[in-house]
């Protein structure tokens, strides 16, 4: 039972980003992340094992990039809300809004240090144009799916709660 909770809120938090990130790009013409380049990217790594990509954006299109970007980010998604139950099994964390802001906060470590370098943007995006503000966009966009997990996560205190009265 566990696992669907931790896809249905991995999922559900993804979209509320995702969704979100549709609504900001209305009200201030920034676009959405571009997941066609991290499917490029995880095929690259795939076929080639290059963990680090050069000029991602002038290489060639690549076959199903897209669809396997947005699989790529979904599943990563999956992957925190995993890590997010697994720290409130260990009484790391709790179900609430601000234990979910503090694991989004610090889940911007991920973009910051590992997929932008990986997508050859440099550590921190130190090598875009606005390193400042694409840094600002990655924390605004994990705080808010933190707490999306944080909320989300509610259920698995209520089920670990019936799985006791049960027994």
């Amino acid at each position: 039972m566990l696992i669907i909770q931790i896809l249905i809120v991995g999922i559900v938090a993804c979209a509320i980003i995702d969704l979100w990130q549709r609504l900001f790009q209305k009200l201030t013409a920034i676009p959405p992340s571009n997941w066609a380049m991290v499917g490029r990217w995880s095929l690259g790594v795939m076929t080639n094992g290059q963990l680090i990509a050069r000029d991602l954006e002038s290489q060639a299109e690549r076959q199903n990039e897209l669809a396997v970007g947005w699989l790529v980010h979904y599943g990563v998604a999956i992957g925190y809300a995993a890590v997010y139950a697994w720290l409130m099994q260990a009484n790391i964390l709790q179900a609430a809004f601000g234990d979910g802001l503090i694991f989004g906060v610090l889940s911007v470590a991920v973009p910051w240090f590992f997929f932008l370098p990986c997508l050859g943007k440099g550590m921190m995006a130190r090598l875009t144009p606005n390193p400042p503000l694409v840094c600002a966009l990655a924390l605004m966009v994990h705080s808010l799916f933190g707490v999306s997990i944080g909320l989300g996560s509610v259920s698995y205190t209520h089920l670990r709660a019936h799985e006791t009265d049960s027994y």
